[in-house]
């Protein structure tokens, strides 16, 4: 499997393969027992992340070897670590201190997601249609629906 080649197959299996991860890691984060430290649990999570990715290094084989891909990296990643971090400490202490799993992730995403649509516009230059902002609309009327307490 070339990871670097873009193909129809790919395509989907990769949204597949993120539409899993969200639904395990929303789910299996709410199971933490409340006793267990949030700083622990993530200590242990990335070890046994870390690895699988080895693990996974001997099926996917890494194109022009270790060394070249390792000479790519850059602050990049040390902003994505941090962002992991936030997403995993944030959904524990929310799960923690009382939100449901069943409109804590809908709730962020939709915030989440309206976030990265100015970040799209703005930064990116992406462009949004009318039918775009009509689903948008709705978006914050469900969210507001959904997140009303009584």
């Amino acid at each position: 499997m070339h990871l670097t080649e873009s193909s129809p197959d790919m395509f989907y299996l990769s949204a597949l393969i993120a539409i899993l991860g969200a639904i395990g890691y929303q789910y299996f984060v709410k199971l933490v027992p409340v006793t267990l430290n949030p700083l622990v649990s993530i200590i242990a999570t990335y070890l046994l992340v870390l690895a699988l990715c080895f693990g996974f290094l001997l099926f996917i084989p890494i194109e022009g070897g270790f060394a070249k891909h390792i000479r790519q990296l850059s602050w990049i990643q040390g902003a994505l670590a941090l962002s992991v971090f936030l997403i995993e400490l944030g959904f524990l202490l929310m799960y923690r201190y009382g939100w449901n799993l069943s409109t804590a992730n809908l709730i962020t995403g939709v915030i989440i997601n309206l976030a990265l649509l100015g970040l799209g516009i703005v930064l990116l230059g992406e462009k949004v249609s009318p039918l775009n902002m009509l689903g948008i609309a709705l978006s914050i009327a469900g969210v507001t629906l959904i997140g009303y307490r009584p």
